[in-house]
């Protein structure tokens, strides 16, 4: 089953700018000299925001006591919406944060990639730990019109486990695709864009747009989004994405290999959409 298209958007209604970032959660057991090493880490993750400002923001292996720099960065302006994959503050947790002063909050809910997606820290298909989809509705206040956006992890080793929850976001997708609602996904999908299980389901199945594929014009070149604090190199190997609802314009697309301070802030590499999303009024 196919998403249905929504009518194009106006040309002169107000893009929105997306990110989806993996952050890297902060350990205890590395050193000064480690790339990961958190002290070293946060002012980059903080400038890196500030700098960029996206109106929503979809972060992946965040943890609660590591937030202050992405506050910082994004201002007091942007809210946060999303649990842990224990429940709570216990585990990992993959946000939305969003831009309060466009985006009015309509709902938002969290759902585990399992085959008991209500149950808290539930973990089936083989995954190695708890994983979660996190979803929100807004209304945007430029243009009145609502949208979607969910931000996902996928497991990082079994294959089944990436089908199956790729398999389950569209499935909670669909139910606002009826509504006609367009969507934003972002997340770390541990899957090679347009060589992947994953990315058959979601893209060449169900019908979203693969925004770097889509958008009118590219602004950086095409780096593979793990660089694990290497070589920054143009590379297939695009694990992280950034999909829309057809109907969605992607304007532009980058994948963000700055260096705030000459520090990389994540083993990942943020990527970019500046979207032009069609007025849908429920």
């Amino acid at each position: 089953m196919t998403t249905p298209a929504l009518p194009a958007p106006s040309a002169d209604l107000a893009p929105l700018r997306v990110m989806s970032f993996n952050a890297l959660f902060a350990t205890d057991t590395t050193t000064a000299a480690d790339p990961g090493h958190w002290p070293h880490r946060a002012p980059a993750i903080e400038a890196l925001l500030a700098a960029e400002r996206p109106h929503l923001v979809g972060l992946q292996e965040k943890q609660e006591h590591t937030f202050g720099p992405v506050e910082r960065g994004l201002g007091q302006a942007y809210r946060r919406l999303g649990t842990a994959t224990r429940g709570g503050s216990d585990g990992l947790i993959n946000p939305i944060l969003y831009d309060a002063g466009r985006l009015e909050l309509v709902a938002w809910n969290q759902f585990w990639l399992s085959d008991r997606p209500r149950e808290i820290g539930s973990a089936t298909w083989g995954n190695a730990g708890p994983r979660v989809a996190v979803w929100a509705r807004f209304r945007d206040r430029e243009t009145g019109g609502e949208l979607v956006h969910l931000n996902t992890h996928l497991d990082h080793v079994i294959t089944q486990a990436k089908v199956k929850g790729a398999q389950l976001i569209a499935d909670h997708l669909r139910q606002f695709h009826l509504l006609h609602l367009p969507a934003l996904v972002t997340g770390d999908f541990n899957s090679v864009a347009g060589d992947s299980p994953a990315y058959e389901v979601l893209v060449e199945e169900f019908g979203l747009q693969d925004s770097w594929r889509e958008a009118a014009e590219r602004t950086t070149p095409g780096w593979g989004t793990f660089p694990h604090f290497g070589e920054v190199e143009v590379s297939d190997f695009r694990i992280d994405w950034i999909l829309a609802s057809p109907g969605v314009e992607v304007l532009e697309a980058s994948i963000n290999a700055s260096r705030p301070g000459g520090v990389f802030p994540s083993d990942h590499l943020p990527v970019q959409a500046s979207v032009r999303m069609p007025v849908s009024k429920v």
